[in-house]
């Protein structure tokens, strides 16, 4: 290995003389022969190398999948790209295999690229980091379904009573399936950012968003159902017994909020950069957004008679009650985009989070392995010869 910034201290005619590089500033080039050497006469070494690794050349196809499970090991993330047949062990063994050929290879990777270079590899990324995000999103809006339905359905058994047959289905059906299907179509970021995504599902910030979510949700339906309560004209409940007592202003106010809720959360989850599209250009999710809001607005304010009798609602009379139960959806709608587009992923978070776990040592062995070279002022020595 040689270095621009190493200076011979002196010359000695037909010797050699150990001088250290200048520190941080190097890089190796292992060919097969040396990489096989090393690893089987000191592995600590290799740790090294292949942390500074940046060529690795002439290498067998047992050493190439040695140098993947090597670095896999270290705690990298490895995608390996190869043409040929001698490259299928490697491919098999990284995270992220890719053929550049439809020949022998394509039958080991995961991934076969048409295009016959790796400039395929950061389609790729971008493209497995917003499908890692839209699963997360998913799995956050099918938790948040879960816990709204959940939550409204034990304050209406509070009461006796519960959701109708027709608005189950109209929850379940006609909001969450649809929302459900179109949500994940939106398209992977063009630019590809230095960031990388949550790969956990019990991480900080995603469990933050999820009790934020939830806490924000219970308070809507209370503060609903309350402001119901304390208005002149409502009558609560006649409890008639051996019947569902579903024909009341708890359940049809509950019932409307619930639906606002379902559609509310779906908006908040589909946050585009840095790794997906904005939500405006999915379309199918935009406009499917767009109807249902108009359609829960409908039935919530101005409910023909077919559909009343059909969700089994009972109106409250006042046209400004009825407006005022879309201001209550609309004011916590906004509340969730907030959490979820501007809390969530801002900077204050992550230092919070920072301090709060008081992490003191890296997890992955590469940074360890990082540390010691930076710690260790006289490594690497460099032989120059010098005649």
């Amino acid at each position: 290995m040689t270095d621009g910034h190493t200076e011979m201290s002196g010359y000695q005619q037909g010797q050699f003389r150990v001088s250290p590089v200048a520190h941080s500033d190097f890089v190796f080039a292992v060919s097969g022969k040396s990489f096989g050497l090393i690893l089987s006469r000191d592995p600590r070494l290799l740790d090294k190398i292949i942390v500074r690794g940046l060529v690795f050349a002439r290498m067998s196809p047992e050493q190439k999948g040695e140098l993947v499970q090597s670095l896999q090991a270290l705690g990298f993330c490895v995608c390996m790209c190869g043409d040929g047949a001698n490259d299928c062990g490697a491919l098999r063994a990284a995270n992220a295999g890719i053929s550049l050929s439809e020949a022998e290879a394509s039958v080991a990777s995961p991934f076969t690229s048409k295009i016959p270079n790796i400039t395929c590899v950061p389609a790729l990324i971008k493209e497995g980091r917003a499908a890692l995000t839209t699963s997360f999103s998913v799995f956050k809006y099918m938790a948040l379904y879960s816990m709204i339905e959940f939550i409204t359905v034990l304050m209406l058994y509070e009461l006796n009573s519960n959701l109708g047959d027709f608005q189950y289905l109209y929850v379940d059906l006609v909001v969450v399936l649809v929302i459900a299907l179109v949500m994940e179509r939106t398209d992977a970021y063009p630019h590809l950012d230095r960031r990388r995504p949550l790969g956990s599902l019990v991480s900080f910030p995603v469990l933050f968003s999820l009790f934020s979510q939830i806490a924000l949700q219970m308070i809507t339906l209370f503060l609903a159902y309350t402001y119901l309560l304390g208005e002149t004209w409502f009558t609560p409940l006649m409890e008639i017994e051996n019947e569902d007592n579903i024909v009341c202003y708890e359940n049809t106010v509950l019932f409307c909020i619930c639906s606002f809720l379902m559609i509310n959360v779906a908006v908040a989850f589909a946050a585009g950069a840095p790794y997906r599209r904005p939500m405006y250009t999915n379309q199918l999710f935009l406009w499917s957004t767009v109807i249902l809001v108009c359609l829960t607005a409908y039935i919530t304010v101005w409910p023909p008679g077919f559909l009343i009798s059909l969700l089994q609602l009972k109106v409250p009379p006042p046209y400004l009650f009825r407006v005022a139960l879309v201001e209550i959806a609309g004011v916590s709608f906004m509340i969730s985009v907030l959490i979820d587009h501007f809390i969530v992923p801002s900077d204050f978070l992550k230092r919070l989070w920072t301090k709060v776990r008081r992490k003191k040592r890296p997890r992955n062995r590469y940074k360890h392995v990082e540390r010691e070279i930076a710690e260790d002022v006289d490594w690497p020595p460099v032989l120059f010869d010098v005649h």
